[in-house]
């Protein structure tokens, strides 16, 4: 949809902001959208790697692990493009992670695994399914402050990897953000590979 045509559908449903998702190679739609007022956020990075067998001492999420995991959703995604744009409180933010953790715990996500340190959470990775494409998903992975350094991100990714082959999917997926370089580096180290690479745009039309 041109720019111009997401202007009007955004005014005839009332909407505040609109986020627009544009393949880092279309230089003439990223000018045409910052033409039209948007402004970019974040590069969203997209890494993909084959569903092999591996082991990591990670178990799925118990519904007495929910506090200490909204705990650490919190201000735990700081590098995400919602931080990224002024108009979104950081707050707000928090709130949104926090509330995204708890309804994958609940059942918005196929499944979320969780590392403990010391008999505690201290990490999570959600994990989504699309059977039709063959294909896995990390939602959220996050680690306690505390808590980095010991392996567990590698842990999660690794069991996250381990949930897809046990449902006979080919592969997993997972996005991350430009910016966000320890991420990327984690995910290589995992085995992922970059299979696309876009922008993220933001137009508010309350302003």
């Amino acid at each position: 949809m041109p720019p111009a045509e997401i202007d009007s559908w955004a005014s005839e449903h009332s909407l505040a902001c609109v986020y627009l998702l544009v393949s880092s190679g279309e230089v003439e739609a990223v000018h045409a959208a910052e033409a039209r007022g948007f402004r970019m956020m974040d590069v969203r990075v997209e890494l993909v790697r084959p569903a092999r067998r591996e082991t990591a001492p990670v178990r799925g999420a118990r519904p007495d692990d929910l506090e200490a995991l909204r705990r650490i959703a919190k201000g735990n995604h700081g590098v995400t493009r919602f931080y990224a744009d002024p108009r979104f409180p950081n707050e707000r933010c928090d709130e949104l992670y926090d509330l995204w953790i708890a309804r994958s715990v609940e059942g918005w996500a196929e499944a979320v695994l969780v590392a403990e340190l010391e008999g505690r959470p201290a990490g999570y990775v959600s994990c989504h399914a699309d059977e039709g494409r063959g294909r896995g998903s990390i939602g959220l992975i996050g680690v306690a402050e505390s808590a980095r350094g010991q392996g567990l991100g590698p842990a999660l990714v690794l069991a996250a990897v381990d949930w897809c082959l046990g449902r006979g999917l080919v592969e997993i997926a997972v996005v991350t953000q430009g910016r966000n370089v320890p991420a990327q580096r984690l995910f290589g180290r995992c085995g992922f590979l970059v299979e696309s690479v876009d922008l993220w745009l933001h137009k508010w039309y309350d302003a």
